[in-house]
């Protein structure tokens, strides 16, 4: 259990406290605690976000054709012929 001996003494977070009432303010100290657990959640749910994109990323869906990416493949596709813009449009 060496994480609890990185999270000090109760004097320490005790003079902490007492540091943090006379910088900002027994009136500013709610404020704060409050933006604080506002950021927390915002930071939460962006990890949230980002894993289920990394997921979705590794795990192609099944409505999505799979693009075949051999040489063969490539060769077809280099080969035809592209129509011009005014063509497709019709």
């Amino acid at each position: 259990m060496q994480v609890l001996a990185y999270l000090g003494s109760p004097t320490q977070w005790f003079i902490l406290a007492i540091i943090c009432l006379i910088v900002f303010g027994a009136s500013r100290l709610p404020e704060i605690a409050r933006n604080l657990g506002k950021s927390l959640g915002i930071l939460r749910k962006a990890k949230r976000d980002f894993e289920r994109e990394l997921l979705d990323a590794e795990q192609p869906s099944p409505a999505e054709p799979q693009k075949d990416n051999s040489p063969e493949a490539e060769a077809q596709t280099a080969q035809a012929p592209s129509a011009p813009e005014d063509e497709k449009r019709t």
